[in-house]
């Protein structure tokens, strides 16, 4: 199922924070500060966008509390690819 115009729209702001790490301009603390945010703002419109932010934040905190610290940041770029790909194949974003 697509997600509605206004779950794009903070869609959009969790893909350029998975682009802001991708790219080192931000910190994991900061990319899932974002998704904390996002969270919250998700109307409920069929398309399960909340959940599946729901638990990529939930993965970056175990990242954070289990991986080495040298090897976070690569760790959670794999798990945030996945929610990437979720969130594009929901919405034209």
């Amino acid at each position: 199922m697509t997600m509605n115009e206004y779950n794009a729209t903070v869609a959009r702001e969790v893909l350029t924070a998975i682009a802001d790490l991708e790219a080192g301009t931000c910190t994991l603390a900061e990319v899932q500060a974002v998704l904390q945010g996002a969270i919250p703002r998700f109307e409920n419109d069929g398309s399960g966008i909340a959940s599946a932010v729901r638990l990529a934040e939930a993965d970056l905190e175990e990242i954070q509390f289990t991986t080495l610290l040298d090897e976070q940041v690569p760790a959670a770029i794999f798990r945030l690819d996945e929610l990437r790909a979720s969130i594009e194949g929901s919405a034209d974003v």
